[in-house]
């Protein structure tokens, strides 16, 4: 079978008239292969999608007008003139006036950027440093990080500038149960999450670590990323309380077997058997069934 004559004009008119194309689309409209599209368009500048897995392609003399950050969005499709996202993230930190966090980053370019920053990191392309609970990304070029650093009003902390992150040969911090902590002890307890994990651990190794379920870590960082620090405070409405009589009778009986475990040591036991059921469930149902250690309680206040 022929493979069909193609013409670079025809592949640059299909790109004019639909903008944002993928490589299937073009092979299975043209019937030819990749390689030979790729040909066919090699004089011509094109971008990769920072989004969408980066499936999407457009001819560079084909895109809108930017915004202030050389970045264009077309049908939710982000594309940057600065090239693929880690060229655009290093791009974007360079060029701020006193540095990006994660959260500024991924606003402009609407992709999740903790692990190119990382990666970024280890390669030395950018710095960082600690600003309360999260990172500010800055350049690693040491005239414009002293000036990012001089704008925040941080100019005596050049030096404690991070270059790239910790190596794994540093020995692990000593890790806290929860356990050690008291329910007044709330704030804590969610802040200590969200510092681990924004130290560029996962959220099942914080929840490993920390010895509570992995929904309690993705909910703290969640509303973290929504409403801040202040936002692991907010009190939320009480729900009508229901469970299962057979978890109850579960409960109870663990409950009799280990009468010093916390409701949270024996939701960890439940989940390591397969049993989905979260902390404060069981927390509810100590409290509503007078189950709570008193002496303990007491100890706390």
């Amino acid at each position: 079978m022929r493979t069909p004559l193609v013409s670079e004009e025809e592949v640059v008119a299909f790109f004019k008239k639909h903008c944002a194309v993928t490589w299937e689309q073009l092979t299975s409209y043209f019937g030819i292969t990749r390689q030979a599209l790729q040909r066919k368009i090699k004089g011509h500048a094109h971008l990769t999608s920072l989004n969408h897995n980066r499936r999407f392609l457009v001819l560079k003399q084909f895109i809108g007008k930017t915004n202030q950050h050389g970045i264009w969005s077309y049908r939710g499709i982000v594309f940057s003139i600065h090239g693929n996202t880690p060229q655009t993230v290093t791009h974007l930190i360079h060029n701020s006036e006193c540095g990006l966090s994660t959260k500024q980053l991924e606003q402009i370019t609407s992709v999740k950027c903790w692990g190119i920053l990382l990666k970024l990191l280890k390669e030395g392309k950018i710095t960082r440093i600690r600003e309360g609970f999260d990172y500010v990304y800055l350049s690693s070029k040491p005239t414009v990080k002293r000036a990012q650093l001089e704008n925040r009003g941080l100019a005596s902390q050049e030096h404690s500038v991070e270059v790239q992150i910790p190596q794994t040969s540093e020995e692990p911090e000593k890790i806290h149960s929860f356990f050690e902590l008291g329910e007044g002890d709330y704030l804590l307890r969610r802040l200590e999450i969200v510092r681990r994990v924004k130290s560029g651990k996962s959220q099942a190794q914080v929840a490993r670590e920390l010895g509570c379920s992995p929904d309690t870590v993705r909910n703290t960082c969640k509303t973290f990323e929504k409403n801040g620090a202040k936002g692991l405070v907010i009190t939320r409405k009480k729900r009508p309380y229901k469970m299962t009589e057979n978890m109850e009778k579960k409960i109870l009986v663990m409950k009799a077997k280990h009468p010093n475990w916390s409701p949270e040591k024996i939701g960890k036991s439940f989940r390591e058997c397969g049993l989905g059921i979260s902390d404060r469930s069981i927390r509810t149902f100590f409290e509503e069934n007078d189950l709570v250690d008193q002496k303990k309680t007491s100890s706390r206040s």
